[in-house]
């Protein structure tokens, strides 16, 4: 494995657990309703897996900088922590199947996402009620789109709030950083190119050591964030400006959480 700072500094990261708490703490709940799914759907027994599974995939996620697939054992950057978990599951796992070739490594899981495919009536009502949570949330956390979103730039305003109360300082028109710990540095920013009407853009997260800045954990969207903390990648879905708001300031709540526990981390010298 090559030597890279910020691949030693990712093994100091707590974990799923704690930084979910401290999540939870500012009023998001959306990624819970997920949990809480799933572990209804597979029984409560199935919880202490459930749990052991989440922490696993998110360290790895991590110290894989987000480029790999814990699912299917498959890294473009080999964790230093590998789970003997995850390797265990995986070589157990006896059922993938058409058109899931990295299915999740927990059985009830797996089967959970196949009747989300292919239940129509399960997967209809289980949208109708993620919008119901959204909408809620949003109304609870006083999410406000004023005039709605027309084009891409129109996010600008809420990203300049939202970085702004959070410490992150501009650097560009659609980029913003936080220096952590005295070597890290967290950046969130969004592509303006293209289509300037496609309203809704993804977000980009990016991790570096100040040491080597072209070396990171990098993002787009939900999807990794999601593997972090589960569920936290339902605030990648908008079907709607107040979705798509609540959405953006989720997620750059949760990766300034992030940062806070690796600044906690590095002042404790763990």
């Amino acid at each position: 494995m090559e030597d890279h700072p910020l691949l030693d500094i990712v093994t100091k990261w707590p974990g799923r657990r704690p930084t979910q708490a401290a999540f939870e703490a500012l009023g998001f709940s959306l990624h819970r309703a997920r949990q809480d799914e799933l572990i209804q759907f597979c029984g409560t027994e199935c919880s202490d897996l459930l749990y052991r599974y989440w922490d696993e995939v998110a360290l790895e996620t991590m110290q894989s900088l987000g480029q790999g697939n814990p699912d299917g054992r498959t890294f473009v950057i080999m964790p230093k922590n590998r789970s003997a978990l995850l390797d265990e599951l995986f070589a157990a796992r006896d059922f993938v199947e058409p058109p899931f070739v990295a299915p999740p490594l927990v059985r009830c899981v797996f089967e959970h996402l196949r009747k989300v495919y292919g239940d129509q009536e399960f997967r209809e009502n289980r949208v109708a009620h993620l919008d119901r949570l959204q909408r809620a949330e949003a109304e609870r956390l006083r999410i406000d789109p004023g005039g709605g979103l027309r084009m891409k730039k129109d996010v600008i305003p809420f990203l300049e709030e939202f970085c702004g109360v959070l410490g992150f300082e501009g650097r560009s028109r659609n980029r913003w950083q936080k220096k952590v710990g005295g070597c890290l540095v967290f950046e969130i920013g969004v592509w303006l190119g293209g289509n300037a009407f496609r309203m809704w853009s993804p977000l980009k997260f990016r991790i570096v050591h100040v040491r080597e800045p072209k070396y990171a954990f990098e993002t787009e969207g939900g999807a990794v964030l999601g593997r972090l903390i589960p569920g936290a990648d339902l605030y990648g879905r908008w079907g709607s400006d107040l979705e798509y708001v609540l959405g953006i300031r989720a997620l750059i709540e949760l990766f300034n959480v992030v940062a806070g526990t690796f600044e906690d981390a590095l002042a404790s010298g763990s």
